[in-house]
């Protein structure tokens, strides 16, 4: 009986290794219900190995599988006037912000942001 069990269902490292996915995607696909777990007992989880074949996707679709869904017309609502209007006011206060930014910092751009990021984990690392 431990032979048949072992057989046809395996432990969640063993999913994930087989998966070549981490254990806590493992996790969190049984959560999500996309994965089934059995409980061997008090303390032990298992997956049938049959199972294993239910995450296991095509990247792509193949061509024409969706075309079912597609069955009714979709209506492409036209922009009233003010609309357009209304964004390309946007658009240029946008840019006159970011000229008056950089006017304001002499023409020199903002830093990016990884470098101060990376500085505050250093410091929260050296501080535990």
């Amino acid at each position: 009986m431990a032979q048949q069990l072992d057989d046809d269902y395996c432990t969640i490292a063993e999913a994930a290794r087989s998966l070549r996915v981490s254990v806590s995607t493992v996790w969190r696909w049984i959560a999500s219900g996309r994965l089934t777990a059995y409980r061997v007992g008090q303390r032990r989880i298992r997956i049938r190995k049959e199972d294993l074949a239910s995450v296991v996707q095509p990247f792509r679709e193949p061509i024409g599988a969706r075309t079912s869904e597609m069955t009714h017309e979709t209506e492409i609502l036209k922009m009233c006037p003010t609309e357009g209007e209304d964004q390309l006011a946007v658009i240029r206060n946008a840019r006159a912000l970011q000229e008056r930014i950089l006017a304001r910092r002499g023409g020199v751009l903002l830093p990016p942001s990884w470098q101060e990021i990376n500085e505050d984990r250093e410091e929260r690392t050296a501080q535990a």
